[in-house]
């Protein structure tokens, strides 16, 4: 499970729980985050606070129940987990720009519609079977051209120390891939490899932006070119090595590329 998916399954846990109390702990457990890295990812991502993301939700739902029915404000304030007519009134003049009882008389319809992260980043062209098939493989939204800092090392398991390497450099630059919401790119390079051979050379790109300064000579920057991508995620099985769990994954990929209307791009970066 990616980011996308850790932040959607918390938003579906929210818009399960609308009309009940929502502590923001249990939200961020369900994205297996910390408060804290939960609060900048899902305002990266939403482009709303966590918080002011229930309440423009919760006021949307109270807009639907004042127009399509008679029931008491302060029944609709408490529905929603306002512990007043009063506060109720005020977040909804606030965000509506009426108070409730005006609302009703309105011809204007306030809205704010449930968030869907996966249609938000992801490429909606892939067909049902290929994501039944292939359900850890997903394409992002095409994306604009991005800066990188990057790192090749060439030997035996070569992602082991790339990743070392990049690692060593985000922890000296105070980065954190979490917190700072940073993607990270991996690939052969160079990307022509014989049959058996033991020594190659693997990538590892991670997105900056324009202020950072690399002080660090064995790390380079470079633009990785936009459009499509296809993702999956990558865990360090505690028995094998990353290298071997990141060629399994390549290895999926190659079927899926196959399997799918995609072909691979000849794109370089600058």
């Amino acid at each position: 499970m990616n980011y996308y998916e850790q932040i959607q399954k918390s938003i579906d846990y929210i818009e399960d729980n609308l009309e009940e109390p929502i502590n923001i702990n249990i939200v961020a457990n369900e994205a297996y985050m910390s408060q804290s890295n939960y609060y900048r990812m899902f305002f990266a991502m939403v482009g709303y606070s966590v918080k002011e993301y229930i309440r423009m939700r919760r006021i949307s739902d109270a807009a639907i129940q004042l127009r399509n029915s008679e029931a008491n404000i302060i029944d609709i304030a408490v529905k929603y987990d306002f512990d007043s007519r009063d506060s109720f009134s005020r977040a909804f003049k606030r965000i509506t720009r009426f108070l409730p009882s005006e609302y009703r008389q309105e011809r204007s319809v306030y809205q704010f519609e449930r968030v869907n992260i996966m249609e938000k980043f992801y490429d909606k062209q892939q067909d049902g079977e290929l994501l039944e098939k292939y359900p850890d493989i997903r394409v992002l939204k095409t994306l604009e051209p991005m800066k990188v800092a990057y790192y090749n090392y060439y030997g035996r398991n070569p992602e082991d120390g790339a990743f070392e390497v990049i690692n060593e450099w985000l922890q000296d630059s105070g980065l954190n891939i979490e917190k700072d919401g940073l993607r990270i790119f991996g690939y052969n390079k160079p990307d022509v490899m014989e049959q058996g051979q033991e020594e190659y050379g693997y990538e590892v790109c991670v997105t900056i932006g324009d202020s950072i300064n690399i002080r660090d000579e064995r790390i380079k920057t470079k633009t990785l070119p936009g459009g499509l991508y296809a993702v999956t995620g990558v865990r360090r099985n505690k028995d094998t090595e990353l290298g071997y769990e990141i060629m399994k994954a390549w290895q999926r990929f190659g079927s899926w590329i196959i399997d799918s209307k995609y072909v691979t791009g000849s794109r370089k970066a600058v």
